[in-house]
């Protein structure tokens, strides 16, 4: 209950400051009777991030029952490394997928695995503006198999580390916070565990570690 009190709050905070200037803005155009571009991109703008919050909100609160199988972990990376390829050669990045075995399965929901990765490697985007390597490394282990995502980027504080992951904290000017809050439950849910290690101004390493399976039990 404390926790959906705080979540519940949280949402109330970031949902009312982009509608209090919206309403504001709105009122200033209509007592005023003239053109004003700057407002209407100010409203423009908190409407987007209105429509960002909820739009990443419906991700949490969509059911939770799941059509798991077994899926190659590497072919998923290989086809978000794919769907990002686009954006990092605009901006002079390269993906560089690493691993020893071409298969390695876990038990999931492999959309729901795609999205992890991709927030992930966003996230590695928008912090490397002058471009650089991102390393994707799969490594096997005894029962379960590491998957790091390791950006050259400018790295997070020490002080903001343990921050990282809490409902709507997030380091980027345009970000909700609400990304790696999703990936956090989602490798939860899988029995998996999820870390990060920074360093400001070297770069930042996001370390998923995921149970190998060779079929799949039920969920839950």
């Amino acid at each position: 209950m404390n926790i959906a009190g705080e979540l519940a709050a949280s949402i109330a905070h970031e949902l009312r400051n982009p509608l209090t200037s919206i309403k504001g803005f709105f009122h200033m155009l209509k007592n005023s009777g003239e053109e004003k571009e700057l407002y209407y991109n100010i409203i423009e703008d908190e409407l987007s991030r209105i429509e960002l919050i909820s739009s990443e909100l419906l991700s949490l609160a969509k059911p939770h029952s799941e059509n798991r199988k077994s899926h190659n972990i590497v072919q998923i990376i290989e086809e978000v490394k794919l769907l990002l390829t686009s954006e990092t050669n605009m901006k002079n990045i390269e993906l560089h997928l690493d691993y020893s075995n071409r298969e390695l399965y876990i038990c999931c929901e492999d959309t729901k695995i795609k999205q992890v990765f991709i927030n992930l490697i966003k996230n590695a985007i928008d912090a490397m503006e002058g471009g650089g390597t991102i390393i994707l490394q799969i490594t096997e282990m005894k029962e379960s198999v590491q998957i790091q995502v390791i950006d050259q980027g400018c790295g997070i504080p020490e002080d903001l580390i343990d921050k990282i992951g809490e409902p709507f904290y997030t380091t980027k000017e345009k970000g909700t916070g609400i990304g790696l809050m999703v990936c956090y439950q989602i490798i939860e849910n899988y029995d998996g565990t999820i870390e990060m290690d920074s360093t400001e101004g070297i770069g930042t390493t996001f370390t998923i570690t995921l149970p190998t399976s060779a079929k799949c039990l039920p969920v839950r």
